[in-house]
């Protein structure tokens, strides 16, 4: 089954920072719909979400950052997890959320600029299909294919360590890449390695195809891992971030303004390009970076509120964390029971009474009721057992 996870402050309720979507009937928020490569285990699935919330600068766990209280942010982080046990399959992403999102109101392509992709990994697979179905839907329902492109180039997909071709989606679209990862390397590495050697720096950002999707790529530590991309150090980050932010914060003004205020490539490169922390300390980038976004006014937390905060996750999560060790333990203790009940039956059923007061009364699993017969000084079953059988040998002996 497929299930929606909505991101949100961790409670003794909610201690993994997250909650399930079970409604869509009303649900029209703009949303960066974070995607992860793992999408049946709930860490990688809340994890990917978290760093989504991340990029966009919200005060999470993991990070300060621009200090925007979750609760009170106009757009909403989701994710998709993968049920394996449950083998409901009634509820589809593409007919059943994002394509009855899309056609909510009078003017579908602002409709599309509420809708923002965050993938990592290969997971960047799963938007490439979701655009496909949609593109599929939007001709069938009679949208012309060059209205079909013009619609779908105001979703936004942010693509991360991804060997995933994504120059002919028509979301408007950047990849940002460590061109040491082994594990994504692949021709636009190679390429952006040489551009890099060619102009004598350690970023490269530049169109994938002539007007079309995105690079950031840079020098980074080669692991394969999407919290690489947040490290304080790194040449990334405050791109990353710039670019997550901007495309949000347009999301929310378009839900106010009366006219489509549209993204294009050319946009998001202008971001990249700005806050590119090769020419400038990443700190400073996104100190200033924290200053031009507001999501339309959206408080933020004081320093002070946020080391209470730390506190409080921590203990969610301790609580959480022994929450399920105790019932695991419940779980233990019931089946112990269970185990002991089925031994005593079969003691009592298939055993003499002396047996089942030897094994069963003496070890403290029935209660004694002293009959006054010393059971513990009779010979045993096995015992008795093999005194009759030497006795049946003895007899055929002497036959």
């Amino acid at each position: 089954m497929i299930r929606i996870y909505k991101k949100c402050d961790k409670t003794i309720n909610t201690p993994w920072g997250v909650e399930e979507i079970t409604n869509f009937d009303n649900y029209d928020k703009p949303f960066l719909f974070c995607i992860s490569p793992q999408e049946s285990i709930n860490k990688s699935v809340f994890g990917t979400i978290k760093e989504g919330a991340r990029a966009a600068r919200v005060r999470t766990s993991d990070e300060f950052a621009g200090g925007f209280k979750l609760s009170e942010m106009p757009i909403d982080f989701l994710g998709v997890k993968i049920d394996l046990n449950d083998k409901d399959n009634s509820f589809d992403l593409v007919n059943d959320f994002f394509y009855p999102f899309l056609k909510i109101g009078n003017d579908i392509k602002k409709q599309a600029r509420k809708m923002n992709f965050f993938t990592y990994c290969n997971a960047t697979n799963r938007y490439v299909q979701i655009e496909a179905k949609l593109k599929e839907k939007l001709l069938n329902d009679g949208y012309l294919e060059n209205e079909v492109n013009d619609i779908l180039s105001q979703i936004s997909l942010i693509s991360i360590a991804s060997e995933i071709d994504i120059s002919k989606v028509n979301a408007t679209s950047m990849l940002f890449k460590d061109v040491n990862d082994i594990d994504v390397q692949d021709s636009i590495s190679r390429v952006a390695i040489k551009k890099m050697t060619n102009l004598n720096r350690d970023t490269y950002t530049g169109y994938l195809r002539s007007n079309g999707p995105l690079l950031f790529a840079f020098n980074g530590s080669g692991e394969h891992n999407l919290k690489e991309y947040y490290k304080d150090d790194n040449l990334v980050k405050s791109s990353l971030c710039a670019v997550t932010s901007f495309l949000l914060d347009n999301s929310i003004k378009n839900v106010n303004s009366d006219e489509l205020i549209s993204i294009s490539p050319r946009m998001i490169l202008q971001m990249a390009l700005k806050y590119n922390a090769e020419f400038e300390n990443s700190d400073s980038l996104l100190n200033k970076l924290d200053d031009e976004i507001t999501y339309n006014k959206t408080p933020k937390y004081s320093r002070n509120e946020e080391l209470l905060l730390k506190e409080l996750d921590i203990s969610y999560l301790k609580l959480a964390k022994t929450t399920m060790l105790l019932a695991r333990q419940e779980e233990e203790l019931k089946k112990l029971k269970t185990d002991k009940q089925i031994l005593i039956s079969e003691v009592k059923d298939k055993c003499s009474d002396v047996a089942f007061h030897q094994i069963v009364v003496n070890n403290g699993m029935w209660n004694n009721t002293d009959d006054g017969i010393d059971y513990s000084a009779m010979k045993t079953d096995r015992i008795v057992r093999e005194e009759y059988e030497k006795s049946i040998e003895n007899n055929v002996k002497i036959r």
